[in-house]
């Protein structure tokens, strides 16, 4: 007979054999844990784990690991933060702007306001694509609408989704969006400093968690730090300005390649750049899997929260349907695959 091990999720207990999968023993017991593309990809699975130890699924903090990765092998108690249901509705598109020459910015409009946390992503499938995932994230300029949603895609010429934007997809394009996912949004009542860190279209979500974060305590410490690998993808200057209105926000604007435009922005790697951190500092960072990685870890070793969304490359073209995929891209100088191939929230 297999072991029995007792688990308790959010003060709700069951039991699973030890060497199951967490999510599978879960879901096979009636206990609705959080989920959605089952590969260790998107995050939505994340718990906290409180007592008791798993084999695989860990993430760099240590305490956070996938459910859907994670073996139980011993009683095991967990938690998860309160995060809005997923849910799905129809959208169709109403704005196309291009941000930069390789980011198109597209507006969705809703029939009813879409409840999701600053930094969280939708799955959206446009009539006749494949489904994508992307981030919706505050407006670069003016005030939000609560039934308009704002992307941020990075158009590339191969990508199946990203190269029929203007084209293909147009405006009044209707598109089913799914959601929301994900656990690296902003946590409110934080009393230390906040530091962020995006890289490319990573810039979305954490530009949503930076709003948060500033409307929630207009005075907070916060540094925000953003790369692009080029500088004529750097489209978030005008949003950088407004957030730099706030007497304690530091924006560190980041660009990979040498140039002599400005002084202003830095050369190098966003991680280059990192504030010394403590304790009592909580990170976020959205990207390039090496880049949110390598600041998870220094965070880890600082015993600072992070919360991490890296963009994971999408397998290929006969994915499943639900496998979320995300960009790659600069931060390492590997090929990559085009961004709208990737999960990109």
């Amino acid at each position: 007979m297999p072991k029995t091990c007792k688990v308790t999720f959010n003060g709700e207990t069951f039991y699973a054999n030890c060497g199951d999968m967490l999510l599978d023993g879960a879901l096979m017991s009636g206990v609705e844990m959080p989920h959605d593309c089952r590969s260790g990809v998107c995050g939505a699975c994340k718990v906290r784990l409180v007592n008791g130890k798993v084999y695989g699924g860990t993430d760099a903090s240590g305490d956070t690991i996938y459910a859907c990765q994670a073996r139980v092998i011993s009683d095991l108690t967990l938690e998860a933060e309160p995060t809005p249901d997923p849910t799905s509705a129809m959208a169709r598109v109403v704005d196309l702007v291009r941000l930069a020459p390789d980011v198109v910015g597209v507006t969705l409009e809703l029939p009813r306001p879409f409840a999701y946390l600053p930094g969280q992503y939708c799955k959206l499938q446009f009539r006749g694509f494949p489904a994508r995932c992307y981030s919706p994230t505050y407006p670069l300029q003016g005030a939000p609408d609560d039934r308009l949603l704002h992307f941020h895609i990075r158009r590339l010429p191969s990508g199946a989704v990203s190269s029929a934007l203007g084209s293909k997809i147009r405006i009044g394009h209707r598109v089913r969006l799914s959601g929301p996912f994900g656990s690296a949004f902003h946590r409110p009542n934080h009393l230390g400093r906040i530091v962020i860190v995006a890289s490319g279209t990573g810039f979305a979500p954490m530009w949503s968690v930076a709003v948060g974060a500033i409307t929630e305590r207009p005075q907070r410490d916060l540094v925000l730090i953003v790369a692009s690998r080029k500088l004529q993808s750097f489209y978030m200057d005008g949003a950088l300005c407004r957030l730099a209105l706030f007497p304690n926000v530091t924006i560190i604007p980041v660009v990979s390649e040498q140039q002599s435009v400005s002084s202003v922005l830095r050369s190098g790697r966003p991680t280059d750049y990192l504030p010394d951190l403590s304790p009592s500092d909580l990170v976020y960072t959205a990207g390039a899997p090496a880049m949110t990685e390598a600041v998870a870890k220094i965070a880890a070793a600082a015993g600072a929260r992070c919360y991490t969304d890296p963009f994971v490359s999408n397998p290929g073209e006969d994915e499943q349907a639900g496998l979320i995929a995300r960009v790659v891209g600069w931060f390492d100088g590997s090929p990559r695959k085009n961004e709208d191939e990737l999960h990109a929230a």
